[in-house]
């Protein structure tokens, strides 16, 4: 077993398939595929599951994502074994981490703390600001790993949770006092709208808004989360919010046509070391599961 191997398994992994990490490892198709073969044979069974003939990602066999795991684990080490020997009186390892202003402060606190007990050595940098002010740091390299809005097309990212997009009305509003649960986008096109600036009314809301023939009656825009928040509780408007930013004295509505989601997750730097990344991810997964 080389760990060359292993850095073509996570790497197909990774990127959904052995074309895309091909391409990031400057590899070329044949010598990847040769080496995840080798791998298997070393191993002694399927590291993938190929009973299925499709175009869709390799998908692992339960023993290959046990082993995937591993080798997570295993390059980290010897990442960390590396590092140390190279230099070990030299200055901190440092990582800077994006997020989002939409976040939940202590679980983005919770994740920093995480980090270091993994890694007591490494000096963590964090910056805050819009999902388009992250992106641009990360485009530019400013950053190395980001905490943000991602979509399924998203290059070197995975999701952590994925929550509704919902209206939200004030407790005594009549549309929260009334039933069903639900209601349509007919229902508050004529409520006063307050948009919030960092609405996630994406492309497919805007679709569904057109589909439904329905116009949102903006009234307000709001810069700041807690201010479109206090216009709702004085009964100004609704607005909509992904479900685990409303504040517990609100009410919220399911919109029966209209189906946005948030899709939260890490986005890194191609290149980003292993092990930080590895770390990362698993402190995020770890408070994910705590919210």
């Amino acid at each position: 077993m080389k760990l060359q191997h292993l850095r073509f398994l996570t790497a197909v992994v990774d990127h959904g398939g052995v074309i895309r990490a091909a391409e990031r490892l400057h590899l070329s198709q044949p010598t990847l595929t040769s080496g995840l073969k080798a791998l298997e044979q070393s191993l002694g069974k399927p590291i993938f599951d190929r009973t299925e003939k499709t175009s869709r990602p390799l998908r692992l066999t339960p023993a290959g994502r046990r082993f995937y795991s591993d080798a997570i684990e295993i390059l980290r080490q010897c990442d960390s074994a590396r590092a140390s020997f190279i230099d070990s009186t030299s200055e901190k390892s440092r990582i800077c981490i994006g997020v989002i202003d939409t976040l939940p402060q202590l679980s983005v606190i919770k994740v920093m703390q995480g980090i270091r007990q993994r890694l007591p050595n490494i000096q963590i940098e964090l910056r805050e600001g819009t999902p388009d002010r992250i992106a641009s740091l990360l485009a530019q390299g400013r950053i190395d790993l980001a905490w943000t809005n991602i979509s399924d097309l998203s290059p070197d990212a995975v999701q952590l949770w994925r929550e509704p997009v919902v209206a939200v009305v004030s407790r005594d509003h009549p549309l929260a006092n009334g039933s069903p649960a639900s209601i349509a986008l007919r229902d508050i096109e004529n409520v006063p709208f307050i948009f919030r600036l960092s609405c996630e009314l994406d492309a497919v809301g805007r679709a569904q808004l057109k589909v439904a023939r329905a116009s949102l009656k903006v009234m307000f825009r709001a810069e700041r989360d807690d201010f479109a928040f206090q216009l709702v509780r004085a009964g100004e408007g609704f607005t909509f919010s992904p479900r685990s930013l409303v504040p517990e004295d609100l009410a919220t509505l399911n919109v029966s046509d209209f189906i946005v989601h948030r899709v939260i997750g890490l986005q890194w730097q191609e290149g980003l070391d292993v092990m930080h990344r590895a770390v990362v991810t698993e402190a995020a997964q770890n408070v994910t599961q705590m919210m």
